[in-house]
């Protein structure tokens, strides 16, 4: 049985049979009913209230086994009413314990040995005793039932909730994946065709200039359009891990994600657009998370690309300070001083990109002309994140 106790059931037996033995032995002669309480009654007191030990788990089989030992209390004409606190317990944790039909075919033949008994010791007039007996036994049921019912009403309310908010994560996974794919179809209709076509033909015209090195005028168109060619076909291959990553198929993991060491690439882009540009790195480069890298790398490439596209500057200087706790990053030029000519959606993006690991990131004209993208990136905020 002690395997089976758990300390709050201990804690219910000790407090009830404390109570009762102190009712049974200190209540007047003129209160008490029955004859005063021996080691015998005692002993008898204390076997009824044992089941209590075990009520919360197997609450039916505690009830019956108290059945004995009150049986025989109350036949010695012990004191009637300490008995009842332990009776009206287990009557209402059985009633608790189980369905209502469970509880009706338990509760009975209880019902039907407490009658008896009464009838059989109650002296001449049992009948009073008899109903105040029912009347509690009914009481502490009906206790018992409702409490049961109210549980199991909460747990089927918190059950609905977390099914209604199941289902709504499910719908607003269900309406991201649909948003995606649109995304994804509509990037690949407006920019996949567009692209592929600019890097073939450029590719194509490659092609006809390097078989005409005679022509001296194909020097200078053919490295405009090599230039192109090597663009748009890089173009193509992001296009496609962004449209993979849209649509949530597996990119190959061993395609190497935009890092600083493709800077020289953009430098070479972008001089090859026009604009001198010049990389400066101070301090030594720690191995930086992923996520500033590729963060770090997409904005010195936006603001590289909108100096091409809109500032019409000759110069471009882009500055990286690594410092102990984050990266200090400078992208300057000496043009017209507009880093936007467009929508200035490139700005918010940066903006939103150096958010996303903590950082921040301002842009505008400078003063003496030109324009500035300036922007911090902290690697204590990402690695702690």
């Amino acid at each position: 049985m002690a395997g089976g106790v758990r300390p709050r059931d201990a804690l219910l037996t000790a407090a009830v049979l404390g109570a009762t033995l102190l009712a049974a032995l200190l209540l007047p002669e003129g209160w008490r009913d029955g004859r005063p309480l021996d080691g015998r009654g005692a002993a008898l007191l204390a076997a009824l209230n044992l089941p209590l030990l075990v009520s919360g788990k197997w609450p039916v089989a505690a009830l019956y086994a108290s059945l004995l030992p009150q049986i025989v209390y109350h036949a010695l004409d012990y004191p009637h009413d300490a008995a009842v606190v332990a009776a009206a317990v287990l009557v209402y944790r059985a009633a608790r314990g189980v369905s209502r039909t469970t509880a009706v075919l338990a509760l009975t033949p209880v019902a039907l040995v407490t009658v008896l008994t009464i009838l059989l010791v109650g002296g001449d007039t049992p009948g009073p005793e008899v109903a105040a007996t029912l009347g509690w036994m009914l009481f502490a049921a009906v206790a018992g039932q409702a409490v049961r019912l109210h549980k199991a009403y909460l747990a089927e309310v918190t059950e609905r909730a977390r099914r209604a908010e199941h289902t709504r994560e499910e719908e607003a996974a269900r309406r991201v994946a649909e948003e995606r794919l649109r995304i994804a179809r509509d990037l690949h209709d407006v920019l996949a065709h567009s692209i592929a076509v600019i890097n073939v033909q450029s590719s194509v015209a490659v092609h006809l200039l390097d078989a005409r090195p005679d022509d001296p005028a194909t020097k200078e168109i053919a490295e405009p359009l090599r230039t192109v060619s090597t663009v748009s076909s890089t173009a193509l291959g992001e296009l496609r891990t962004t449209l993979d990553l849209l649509r949530g198929n597996d990119v190959d993991r061993n395609e190497p994600a935009p890092s600083l060491d493709g800077l020289s690439t953009l430098v070479t882009n972008t001089r090859a657009s026009g604009v001198e540009a010049t990389v400066t790195e101070d301090g030594d480069r720690p191995a930086l998370p992923p996520s500033v890298e590729i963060t770090l790398y997409r904005i010195i490439q936006e603001s590289l690309t909108n100096v091409v596209k809109h500032a019409a500057a000759p110069h471009a200087w882009v500055r990286v300070e690594y410092r102990p706790d984050g990266v200090a990053l400078t992208v300057t030029d000496d043009g017209r001083g507009t880093g936007s000519g467009g929508s200035g959606y490139g700005i918010i993006g940066m903006t939103e990109r150096a958010h996303s690991v903590g950082g921040r990131l301002s842009a505008g004209p400078r003063t003496g002309g030109g324009y500035q993208v300036a922007a911090w990136l902290p690697l204590s905020t990402v690695e702690g994140s």
